[in-house]
């Protein structure tokens, strides 16, 4: 036995480091695994909202500008472009910056900061078996830890949801697949000053180029079931970008939940959070903040269990279906009335949507205003 803990974690990555956090510092005894060593690398856009920020500054003490002053947040602007295909639909500014991290950094100092609250870290442990009905894990080098609770908080191919009695065929239905190429900022042919994002090369997806330091993201993502010729449709952009031979260049790709949130990630002594209960918002694919939200949600709900001897699910999924899965059902709903329309309206339909209306766009984005019918949001 390596260790019987009250909380067991698997995953330090965001969702898991903010349960540990949450847990560690209301006293209980906590253990995150992870296979990886830390810092690590992490593909992702590394998008920061406003509502990202909150929870941060809640759970982490920690603000903008101190995530700025630590090189964390290495750009900000509240400018961004949308584009359908060739058509520049227009140039926005949001009432708040839009900010970005690169997750090597990020996610190792939210790690750190579990760590500092009194959780122990075993990173290089490959979590190989799962008993989730007695909160029990085994890793590769035979370590078992034992805890009254476990938070899967290990990302979208979650080795703990393999273990968990799931509708497997829903979740994959709408599984989403990207393809990330970064590069140096002085080999791009262009100078990226803000955000952009490109619709209508894809019938469910989009590709992003996001601006860092010294550094361009692009990138693509696109739901499985209703994409054909993904790749090939990432070379086109970059060519059309005036990136040369981009099939030689070092890509990297990674599976994203697109639309397939658990209603219910409780199963007895074993709860999912974040990616790995498929907590993405489903028009943007905006995880972060999920994946810190259901982070501090599950912890909240584990904490008050134990004290009060009393099932977490309780606490946890009431919170989710009063803040969190409104958003993630409303935004899918505005992501498939965008897409079907475009088969239609073509640009026209993104048009309408992107001209009309771009503050009120990046306020449900940044959480100021939900993406149900664009009422004023007000998140606990």
């Amino acid at each position: 036995m390596s260790g019987k803990f009250d909380v067991i974690i698997a995953g330090g990555g965001p969702t898991g480091s903010t349960a540990a956090c949450v847990l560690a510092r209301k006293g209980f005894k906590v253990a995150i695994i992870d296979k990886a060593e830390f810092p690590r690398k992490k593909l992702c856009g590394g998008l920061i909202t406003h509502k990202t920020i909150q929870t941060l500054e809640k759970v982490f003490d920690c603000n903008a500008d101190l995530l700025k002053e630590k090189g964390i947040i290495n750009f900000e602007s509240p400018e961004y472009s949308i584009h359908y295909r060739d058509h520049k639909i227009r140039d926005a500014k949001s009432s708040i910056p839009f900010r970005f991290v690169d997750r090597v950094d990020f996610d190792y100092f939210l790690l750190q900061k579990a760590a500092n609250a009194g959780a122990h870290i075993f990173t290089g442990e490959e979590i190989t078996c799962c008993n989730y009905k007695d909160a029990e894990i085994k890793t590769k080098s035979n370590r078992i830890f034992k805890g009254k609770y476990l938070i899967g908080a290990d990302g979208v191919n979650s080795t703990i949801r393999k273990f968990l009695p799931y509708d497997k065929e829903k979740w994959r239905e709408n599984m989403a697949s990207t393809i990330e190429i970064i590069f140096d900022a002085k080999d791009f042919p262009r100078e990226v000053k803000k955000p952009e994002l490109y619709i209508g090369h894809l019938k469910a997806g989009y590709l992003w180029v996001f601006p860092a330091k010294g550094k361009v993201v692009t990138g693509i993502g696109a739901l499985n079931r209703c994409t054909t010729n993904f790749k090939a449709t990432y070379m086109d952009f970059l060519k059309s970008q005036g990136i040369v031979n981009p099939e030689s260049l070092p890509m990297r790709g990674f599976p994203l939940p697109y639309g397939n949130f658990m209603k219910n990630p409780c199963f007895g002594r074993t709860i999912l959070a974040g990616d790995a209960a498929g907590l993405v918002e489903p028009l943007f694919g905006e995880g972060i903040f999920y994946a810190l939200q259901s982070g501090r949600y599950v912890a909240d709900a584990i904490a008050k269990g134990i004290v009060e001897n009393k099932n977490p699910e309780q606490f946890y999924i009431p919170r989710l279906e009063k803040y969190v899965f409104p958003e993630l059902q409303y935004s899918n709903r505005l992501r498939w009335t965008l897409f079907y329309s475009q088969r239609l309206l073509k640009h026209m339909s993104f048009k309408i949507a992107f001209k009309s209306m771009p503050r009120l766009l990046a306020d449900m984005v940044h959480g100021v205003r939900s993406y149900k019918f664009m009422l004023k949001k007000k998140w606990d």
